[in-house]
Formats: structure tokens, sequence, C-alpha cells
């Protein structure tokens, strides 16, 4: 028995680490890389001996493949090809780890059908042997291929005379001359600012003609092809600028614009990109003090266009007033501002259809980008583009009168952001996640807004609940199973989690306010989305380490948001449409493929009284005036969002009626 017991212990530990630790075969001796020249290479063109043609591109996408030359002496180019006794590769396919933690490291594979490209102290291996804790990646960038490895960088050197033609070198000044090529639907982006529509419109308003454009991301680009398309039907315009003439005079409804950019430039790099689906928004109107919230949409994006889509088809038409986008808007490693802003903001204002939004960040997430995105939108924010988060939206504030559009109807909403960095710190190298610093920002924001309450929804925007997974009886998965307990770690069970709530329940209690805190990030813990309200008891982490907790009756409604997307955990394509019902706010958690999932109505403590600002005017029958920003005008409310053409404000916010037809559906449901 107890040798019997031994095998089945080793067995089990071989199992474990064969499941932690990659496979590391020896390299065999025969394996070796050597320079072969292409058929022909002409202007950015190289053509294999099988007629297939490669084209030179900038940059390295997860999922093409590549050809990578390095150039010799007398300007030739030869192909990086790895090779054995009998085989020879030099088609070397791409692959960025996206589904990872956000702490995870940066870990890329340039590998060919048999095999990897390894760089090991300076030499190249075609097999990897060695464990590495922190970063491994490939990229590409000015010319060199570059391998970092824990912090240390090293570049592809070319000895064209030598035993050994590749290695690698941590001497920039050493490093060879690299091209890169491609044959995929996509070569290199070419698009800097993604055709977006300048707003939504009103269906039979007399509105204008909508045009699309694209900005392309340098002077130096040469267009060789242009085609546009309107809901997949190809366009007569091969230009920059697009007027779509079918969508004029249309019913309500959401279109999608798109076009396919080929071009090149002086260095033969070629280009080729799809520019994002630009959703363009017919409405019957606008549903006042309403908004869509979501998180965790993990770069599938057109499931935003979906939920507005399917908010439109519940409604009869109508759109919300405004988008709260909590959090994990891209994968793989917390991505950097530059990246999250160059990158992903563009594609998302095209998804969005010109909907007022504002940005929250998550764990995948840069903070200070989210906030420059809410900063950007110019409905309130008073984050400082702080990494931390603050005030992003406030209906009754000028910037909103000035620069809302479908937001003009949503006065009765104050949105704080809650990005993910305000919980996370770094103690001796590990992460820490507390929200100790964020109650005395949280408590400020609170307290400034209790001095001027009029009866809003005050709505608290985060990544990460409050809840302690697992221990919160509501915490269970889709299929009502009690998820584990404490599960996710420090990371989703955040320590001062109890003080945080204890303080928004104190305003909720003292100041009788409102109050609404949505969150998401539980998909990857398999945690379905709860709902929980005023008297409901929230279980809240005091101290992760200590597992210590403590319970707390709610004051105010706590949510999930709802996970739009479909590619980790149990996230299934959700999102929330909370809105003004009565005396009520109604909450309907809703999918982009089945209808209404959970709607709940939440009395209102209180009637929102837009409060009446009087300024100083030459006028004296002026009771308030709008500040116009240089270079900006003030847009009248009568007038038709992105045209300036008039409409009747009965078009726009029509309750009764909007609230008959949820209830009907509801009936149905």
């Amino acid at each position: 028995m107890k040798l019997f017991r031994r095998a089945a212990a080793f067995f089990a530990a071989a199992v474990f680490f064969t499941i932690l630790i990659p496979f590391q075969p020896q390299t065999a001796k025969a394996d070796h890389y050597i320079a072969s020249a292409p058929y022909s290479l002409e202007k950015g063109v190289l053509t294999l001996e099988n007629g297939e043609k490669w084209y030179k591109v900038n940059e390295f996408e997860n999922g093409n493949d590549y050809i990578i030359t390095v150039k010799g002496s007398d300007d030739s180019e030869v192909m990086l090809t790895a090779a054995n006794d009998s085989i020879s590769e030099y088609i070397w396919h791409y692959y960025r780890s996206t589904m990872v933690t956000s702490i995870a490291p940066e870990y890329t594979t340039l590998s060919s059908r048999s095999f990897y490209l390894i760089s090991h102290e300076n030499q190249l291996y075609t097999v990897s042997n060695w464990w590495t804790d922190g970063d491994s990646f490939w990229e590409y960038r000015d010319g060199s291929l570059r391998y970092n490895g824990n912090g240390i960088t090293s570049y592809l050197k070319y000895d064209e005379n030598g035993d050994v033609p590749f290695s690698c070198t941590n001497d920039l000044s050493e490093a060879a001359e690299v091209s890169l090529y491609s044959n995929g639907e996509y070569l290199s982006r070419a698009i800097a600012v993604q055709p977006s529509a300048e707003s939504y419109v009103i269906e039979g308003s007399g509105y204008a003609t909508p045009t699309f454009s694209v900005k392309l991301r340098s002077d130096d680009i040469t267009v060789d092809s242009i085609k546009w398309f309107t809901d997949g039907k190809v366009q007569s315009c091969a230009q920059l600028s697009f007027t779509a003439d079918s969508l004029k005079n249309m019913k309500a409804g959401v279109h999608r614009v798109n076009c396919i950019i080929e071009g090149h430039d002086g260095q033969n790099v070629h280009y080729r990109e799809r520019s994002a689906d630009a959703a363009f928004i017919i409405a019957k109107g606008v549903i006042p003090d309403s908004f869509m919230t979501f998180s965790d949409v993990h770069e599938q994006y057109f499931f935003i266009t979906e939920a507005i889509e399917k908010i439109m088809n519940h409604t009869n038409g109508y759109v919300p007033a405004l988008v709260i986008c909590t959090g994990d808007l891209v994968n793989g490693p917390t991505a950097s501002k530059d990246i999250m802003l160059d990158r992903y903001y563009p594609q998302i204002v095209s998804y969005l259809g010109g909907l007022d939004a504002v940005f929250v960040s998550g764990n995948h997430d840069s903070g200070e980008a989210a906030s420059i995105m809410s900063d950007n939108a110019g409905l309130g924010a008073e984050n400082q583009r702080s990494p931390y988060g603050g005030q992003i939206y406030k209906g009754t504030s000028a910037a909103a009168a000035l620069n809302g559009k479908s937001s003009h109807f949503a006065k009765g909403l104050t949105v704080y952001g809650l990005n993910f960095e305000a919980s996370l710190d770094k103690i001796n190298g590990a992460f820490y996640y507390s929200y100790d610093r964020t109650i005395e920002k949280l408590d400020s924001f609170l307290k400034k807004t209790a001095e001027d309450y009029h009866g809003e929804l005050v709505v608290i925007s985060a990544h990460s609940g409050l809840h302690v997974l697992g221990v919160q009886p509501e915490s269970v998965s889709p299929y009502g199973r009690q998820i584990s307990k404490w599960i996710g770690e420090n990371q989703y069970n955040v320590d001062h989690s109890y003080e945080l709530a204890k303080l928004i329940n104190s305003y909720a209690e003292k100041y009788n306010m409102d109050i609404v805190y949505l969150f998401g990030h539980d998909h990857s813990r398999q945690e379905s989305e709860l709902l929980m309200t005023d008297g409901d008891t929230l279980i809240s982490t005091i101290d992760y380490n200590n597992r210590t907790y403590d319970s707390q009756p709610l004051k105010f409604t706590y949510a999930h948001s709802g996970y739009l997307s479909t590619t980790i955990g149990c996230a299934n394509a959700h999102f929330s449409f909370i809105y003004r019902n009565g005396d009520s706010y109604s909450f309907d958690l809703m999918s982009t493929y089945d209808d209404t999932l959970r709607h709940t109505d939440i009395k209102a403590k209180n009637t929102f009284k837009e409060p009446v600002v009087t300024t100083v005017s030459s006028a004296p029958t002026t009771v308030a005036t709008k500040t116009t920003v240089a270079g900006t005008s003030a847009k009248k409310a009568s007038d038709s969002p992105a045209t300036g053409d008039s409409f009747s404000i009965t078009g726009i916010a029509i309750p009764a009626v909007i609230l008959m037809i949820l209830s009907r559906k509801r009936k149905k449901i």
C-alpha cells in the first residue's frame, strides 16, 4: 500500500509539474540557422520560388505569419531560416499571449512548423530549455528585431562570413538591419483616426447626410486602394472621406460603415487595414436619465454596438442618454496609456455611434488613459486625468450642457469613476490591493455632491467589487452554485472594502442619496452578475491575508454592470440598462443574444429637481447662459445632434410612452 501511495504521489507530482512547466526538449545537434535568398525582392515585395508574394510591413500583429530578412554588406536581403538535415523553414508565426492576468509578464513567440526562434545568452536556439519568470517577448522596432528577456534587451545580429551567421547582441550598434514581410489579410496599420459618426440623429428630423472619414498614420503613406462599405455593401467612393447618401432619411435603426485601405510609403512598407465598424444610429429619441453600462468587453467592441441596438429594439427605437464603460477594455498585460489612446480608444468611439460615454479602467487598462478618455468627452469630468479616477460625469455641469449630445437628457446623473489603479499598490515587489487611499478621495467627492444634491442618481463606477467572493451568499456561478470562498486572491477581495462600503452607506443614509455602485471583473472567477439593493446584507473584506471580513445592511444599490464579452470565464455578452421609471429606477440586465435576463425596479428616494442657475448677464431677461469655449459654439437644445437641423422636442423625450412600451415587453418575458 505504501509503495502504491508513493507511486501515486510521484505520478501526481509529475502531472502537476507537466502542467505548470512547459515541455523543454533538448536541442537537436543538427538544428541551426542559415541565410537563404528569396526568389526576387523589389519595392518591398518579396517573391518566393512558388510565386507567392510577401509584403514589407513595419510591425508584428498577433496571429500573422512573417518572413524575417537581414541586409548583407552588398545591400541584398536574405531570409532568417531554421534548418536541419532534412528541412529548412523561414516562415515565422507571431503569437502574443493575451488570455492572461493583467500582471502576467509579456510573452510572445516566433515559431515555424518545426522550430521556435529562441534567444538565450545571445545565442539562437530552435527550442527552449530555459524557464523565465519575467518578460519574454520579441518585438520589431526601428529596423531591428529585439528580444526582451527579464528586462534585458538583445538584438538579432548577422555575420555573413561567420560559421554561425545568426546570433544576438546587447549592443544596438551591432544589430542587423532587419525587415519584416507578411502576406496576411492585415499588413501594416494605416489608420490613425477611425471612422465614426459625429453623433446619433433623430428619425424624421431632416438630418444631414452623414460623412465618415479616416486619417492616415503618416503623410508619407500613398493610398493605392480604398473601399467603403455600408452594412456590408461596397460603395462607389475611393476617398478618405465618404458621404453615406444611402443613410439619408432612414427609419430608426443602427447601420455600420467601414473601409479597407491599401497603400505604401517611401520606405516600400505596405499597408492594408480594415477599419472599425462605425455605428450610425438613427433614433426616435433619448430616454431621460438613462444609461447603458458594461464591463470586461476585452476588445470585442462590436458588442457595444449590438448592445445599443438591443436597447433600441427593446424600447421601440430609443437610445440611452449615457454609456458607462466599467473597465477591462483590452486584453493581456496592462496596456500603456499610449497604446490605449492610440490603438483602442479610436475603435471604441467608432462602435459607440456618437452616444456620449465615460470610462473607468480595469486591471488590463491604463487608468490615466481612462481618465483622459472621460476628460476628452467634456461632460463635467473633474479627475485631473489621474490614474486613480474621480468625477467623470455631471449632468448639471456647464461642460455637459455645452458638449453633451445624448447626455443632454441625463441631467439627473452624476458619475464617479473609481479606476482599478486606485486599489493597486506594490510592496517589496509584490502586488497588493487595498482601498485605503481611495476612501479619502471618495469621501471628498460624496461630501461635495451631498452639499449640492438635487435628487440625482449618483453612480460609482468601479471595476472591482466590495464583497467577498464565495462568502457572499449571492456569489454564485451562472448555474446557481456557490463559487469557491475567497477565490481570485487579494485582487478580487480588496482590503478595506468594508470601510469603503461603510462610507458609501453613511452618505446614502445621512443625506438620503440615491447611490448605485457598479463593477465587473469577476467573470474570470465564474461569478454570475449579482444585484443587491437597500436592506440586503453585504459581506466585505477587511484584510485579505487574515481572511477577516464583516457585514452590514446596504443603503445603496450594488451590482455588476454586465460582462460584455464571450472569451474569458463566464462572460456571455451581458450588459445593463438603467433608467428612471416614475418613482423608481429600473435595472435591466440584458444580453446581446437573448431577451432581458433580469428586470428589477428599485424604489427611488428622491425626485430629481434641476437646479436653477442664475448668471450675471447684460441682458436682464436672461436667466442662464452657456459659456462658450474658444473655437466652439453652444448648441441649442432643439438642434438635431451633429447636423444643427431643427426638430420638435417631443420627438426626443416622451417617457410615458417609452415606459409603457418597456412594461409591455416585460410582460412577455
